[in-house]
């Protein structure tokens, strides 16, 4: 067995995974669809071993409308923070 690299290790974990256009976006819409948004996140990242920097450093393909406007928001008020796709 040979030893992966740590982003050679995630390239292999994301290439398992569902591709990014089957997994949840995020609107908004509906008082709770907050909670299958993120119940949907949690059960992709632990049926796949999916690390939480992965996650995060993906968050912003998961928002759609103002949702991403908000985001893009507090990415750039509070800059990025370690674990958002650094080592």
């Amino acid at each position: 067995m040979t030893d992966l690299s740590h982003q050679d290790n995630n390239q292999v974990l994301m290439k398992e995974a569902p591709q990014l256009k089957e997994w949840p976006t995020f609107t908004g819409e509906g008082e709770y669809y907050h909670m299958f948004f993120i119940k949907t996140i949690d059960m992709l990242q632990e049926d796949y071993a999916i690390p939480d920097e992965l996650i995060t450093a993906r968050l912003h393909s998961f928002f759609e409308r103002s949702e991403k406007r908000w985001y893009y928001g507090i990415r750039q008020a509070n800059g990025k923070k370690p674990g958002l796709g650094e080592k």
